[in-house]
């Protein structure tokens, strides 16, 4: 009898998880989605960037009173990366803050964000160096979604995942 209990615990906890889980995924496809827009936003304003970068001292300090968190980011941008400003955005209706990346011609959008109470699941993300990255294709853009000491991160582009692969891991590198 224990083997049969066993057996049935274990054919619940399947049928739990499949039936949680596509809420979860479909929870972060739209988180997904909604982050795409918000790169959109960027890319088609006359001015999307309301601070030009002299560096990430010069960016994150900006941001100072105009959020009610501090933005942990620390990559000042490189030749590969250049970082071109900051401005404010919004992300499931929290105040976000927005850094302004480039590779080659491509805009790159990292928006950083409270995430407490945002559904989406880890349980479909990989690692990348210390952390858990959920990837998605939403709308033709890649984008990189993960949590870091109750902030929310996205990387959003139409760069191939490897180059957003890269400038994640140097955003999440020691400074």
């Amino acid at each position: 009898m224990p083997v049969a209990s066993a057996c049935a615990a274990a054919a619940l906890a399947v049928v739990v998880t499949r039936m949680t889980d596509p809420g979860l995924t479909r929870a972060t496809a739209d988180l997904a989605s909604e982050v795409v827009n918000d790169h959109l936003r960027v890319v088609t304003s006359a001015h999307p960037i309301d601070i030009e970068s002299g560096g990430i001292h010069q960016v994150k300090p900006w941001f100072s009173g105009r959020l009610d968190f501090a933005p942990r980011v620390t990559f000042s941008g490189d030749a590969d990366f250049p970082l071109l400003g900051g401005s404010v955005g919004y992300v499931h209706e929290r105040k976000a803050a927005v850094f302004h990346f480039r590779r080659h011609l491509h805009a790159i959008t990292l928006l950083v964000f409270p995430a407490d109470g945002l559904p989406w699941s880890e349980r479909d993300g990989r690692r990348l160096g210390r952390l858990s990255i959920s990837e998605r294709l939403s709308r033709g853009f890649s984008v990189l979604l993960w949590r870091d000491d109750g902030l929310g991160y996205a990387l959003v582009s139409d760069v191939n995942r490897v180059d957003l692969e890269t400038l994640a891991t140097r955003i999440n590198a020691p400074p």
